[in-house]
């Protein structure tokens, strides 16, 4: 699914950067990369839609740039934490809709939370925590936290459920729960009746409350 001409703006270009603004280019969105140093503004030029050299941790270059505009602001500086501090806290008084940013760590993700940054966004422990899942079971090819109290997950289907209807699997036993799709091969099937047969192999996408999504697995 392609979004629709959305504008992102990235700033910080290190690998994370790069591959967001990648990732969202291929989705069809406009993307503005930042970073003031040249030799990452030249390598995100042929990957986004605008790449500047811009010191963002300044306020007349955020307001010159006109970041308010944009539906979301990703900060995505890496080490140095001071700059990401200080670049999330102008952005948020500037006006910018929408701001998430990268964490180094803990003390990093508390400064965050007390500025008031819309999304905080902790790469290395989230894919820990994913890897760590799917090292566990088998079963559960991936397991992503959207915040809220929300996860979405994607659920093997073993011969037990194999032969049987959606409806008949744990993770429909909720209405905090719903199937959102299932995979079988290459093809995607979206919107799909509860009264779809499953088979071995399929893969089972479900999203809800995370907790419940949690307890449901186990019983899988």
């Amino acid at each position: 699914m392609k979004i629709d001409k959305k504008q992102f703006a990235v700033i910080g270009l290190g690998r994370f950067g790069l591959a967001l603004c990648e990732e969202l280019m291929t989705q069809g969105a406009q993307v503005l990369a930042l970073d003031i140093d040249e030799n990452r503004v030249k390598l995100a030029a042929d990957i986004a839609s605008q790449a500047i050299i811009a010191d963002c941790s300044n306020e007349d270059t955020i307001a010159e740039l006109k970041l308010d505009e944009y539906d979301i602001v990703m900060v995505a500086i890496g080490e140095d934490m001071n700059t990401s501090i200080l670049t999330s806290l102008i952005l948020k008084e500037s006006g910018v809709k929408t701001v998430w940013v990268k964490s180094k760590d803990k003390f990093h993700t508390k400064i965050l939370k007390k500025i008031g940054v819309d999304k905080i966004i902790n790469p290395e422990r989230d894919m820990g925590i994913r890897v760590a899942r799917s090292m566990l079971d088998k079963r559960i090819v991936d397991f992503l936290v959207l915040g809220s109290g929300l996860a979405i997950a994607e659920v093997v289907i073993g011969s037990q459920y194999s032969g049987q209807s959606i409806e008949s699997h744990p993770c429909t036993k909720s209405e905090k729960l719903k199937v959102l799709g299932y995979k079988r091969g290459a093809t995607i099937y979206d919107q799909p009746s509860l009264s779809d047969g499953l088979e071995i192999g399929d893969i089972l996408i479900v999203a809800g409350d995370e907790k419940i999504l949690q307890e449901k697995l186990r019983l899988i």
